[in-house]
């Protein structure tokens, strides 16, 4: 509603410019002096066909679409115009005793009479300038519309990215948090003494989870916090033979990325990677960042009947939502292997 009472505000301003350098150019140029109230009158009769086009017409066959009314009624108000203003033309030149268009309007194109029609000259002198104000606020009336059409698409197109991202963190985090409560009980089920600690960090994941997960951006360093509180949940309940490690350089505070994009990876890993039926499982997990590009690795040992199902809700929701975060700006690689499985995560920040 807001961009619509600008937009009509905007037609009207661009009209009152319009009309007033038509108006000042035809003052300024007049060598007789004549009244300057017969002038302002004669240009605005100018105006009433386009107006009357763009204020009614026109937004009425966008909302109809119905073409034939459309060129009937224009038609009319046109030579309905022509008529009314042709005749007050008429009376202006033996009012003041010319027959110079330009002594009234700096709209002085003009076109000669048949013979038999030379003493109706006047109506032959108003509709060029007619036709050239129609046709000049049409192509505006067109490029506003489509500039506001393309507005309002914009506007549509955010609204459904931010719906459908909506969407897809519900679905990641309650699959996220249902397999770290499954590690908390594993734990407690080894009566571990480590349990108390793992209930603060699993506090530190549902707060990233439940709040900073809901900001469009946050930074590295939290995320790589986040990480790692993970990673130190999903070690303890790990076989012992399992070799886990997470490399990563130093990263600063203003380096920022959407939440909830690199930890489902790292989760997938875990379900995946670390099956006590395999022989020596591992995971390895590699992060490149500085201001312009980042580059996350993450490869695990798996078994054909382990990988079978890899990804699942995880893997589609991150894919997702690159292509919408990220559009153009980021290549998602999956690679399966002998005996390993590797995700690769590149973005331009």
């Amino acid at each position: 509603m807001k961009s619509l009472k600008v937009y009509t505000m905007l037609r009207i301003l661009l009209n009152i410019l319009f009309i007033g350098f038509i108006l000042f150019s035809s003052a300024n140029n007049n060598d007789k002096n004549l009244p300057l109230a017969f002038i302002v009158l004669y240009n605005m009769m100018l105006f009433v066909p386009a107006w009357v086009n763009n204020f009614w017409l026109l937004p009425d066959l966008r909302k109809t679409k119905k073409i034939i009314p459309y060129l009937i009624s224009v038609i009319a108000a046109f030579f309905i115009s022509v008529l009314v203003t042709g005749y007050y033309l008429q009376w202006l030149y033996h009012r003041f005793n010319t027959n110079e268009l330009t002594d009234f309007t700096s709209l002085a194109a003009t076109s000669s009479a048949p013979g038999l029609l030379e003493k109706h000259q006047s109506y032959f002198d108003v509709f060029p300038g007619m036709i050239i104000i129609m046709f000049a606020m049409a192509m505006g009336y067109s490029l506003q519309e489509y500039l506001l059409k393309a507005k309002r698409n914009e506007q549509i197109q955010a609204q459904q990215r931010i719906a459908e991202l909506s969407l897809l963190k519900s679905q990641i985090s309650p699959h996220f948090l249902f397999n770290v409560l499954n590690s908390l009980y594993a734990l407690s089920l080894k009566m571990s003494k480590e349990t108390p600690d793992i209930i603060l960090k699993l506090s530190d994941i549902l707060r990233y989870s439940l709040y900073e997960s809901q900001s469009q951006e946050i930074s590295m360093t939290n995320e790589i916090h986040i990480l790692n509180t993970y990673i130190d949940i999903e070690r303890l309940r790990m076989p012992s033979h399992a070799q886990i490690s997470f490399y990563h350089e130093e990263i600063t505070d203003a380096v920022k990325i959407a939440p909830m994009l690199l930890l489902p990876l790292v989760e997938n890993a875990f379900k995946h990677g670390t099956d006590s039926t395999i022989g020596t499982s591992y995971i390895d997990i590699t992060l490149y960042c500085d201001d312009h590009n980042l580059t996350f690795k993450c490869t695990n040992s798996y078994k054909e009947t382990t990988a079978k199902d890899f990804g699942g809700i995880g893997i589609e929701n991150i894919q997702k939502r690159l292509t919408l975060l990220y559009p153009s700006k980021h290549l998602f690689k999956i690679e399966k292997g002998k005996s390993d499985f590797s995700v690769t995560l590149e973005i331009k920040l």
